[in-house]
């Protein structure tokens, strides 16, 4: 079995096509990482993983998490309950560029259970700071986020057509 995933944008909308495998497993990471991100599941993501530092210094980097961390979390969770409350794992979703967005977020935020340290100091082609076996899965988040990115940017008057 081959799997795939299709993304395609026309006219405001984003429409992904999965293969079942692949919906299957991309279902159960973002439930899961939403199970962890509410504090249940097998273990917490920390907001030092979720979010990069808003200033050079450790002190007031830390004082800006301790006052906008748990907004910025709370939006997190929101944005995988919109997308899990509009995929119930099928092999087709479709989306309006808020639902894109949305699903962007998501998936990027996902990497962070999946990998060793915060995703922004990770290099897009080091897959070996990936928690053990999490290589595929970061790679396919990644990929799968920019295909969304770039079929929600696309003009409406040219259609988009990804392939993973």
């Amino acid at each position: 079995m081959t799997d795939f995933a299709h993304v395609t944008a026309w006219c405001g909308r984003i429409r992904m096509a999965l293969a079942p495998n692949t919906a299957s497993v991309l279902h159960h990471t973002l439930t899961d990482v939403a199970a962890r991100l509410a504090g249940s599941g097998r273990g917490g993501i920390a907001d030092t993983a979720l979010f990069p530092d808003a200033y050079r210094r450790r002190k007031p980097s830390a004082a800006f998490r301790d006052r906008h961390g748990a907004a910025m979390r709370a939006e997190v969770v929101a944005a995988f309950s919109r997308v899990l409350g509009a995929w119930s794992g099928g092999t087709e979703l479709e989306l309006d560029l808020a639902g894109a967005r949305d699903l962007r977020l998501v998936l990027a935020h996902a990497q962070s259970a999946y990998l060793r340290q915060p995703r922004w100091e990770v290099p897009v082609d080091d897959l070996f700071a990936t928690r053990w076996g999490a290589e595929r899965t970061v790679a396919w988040l990644r990929e799968l986020e920019g295909h969304v990115a770039t079929a929600a940017l696309a003009r409406d008057d040219v259609p988009v057509f990804l392939e993973l």
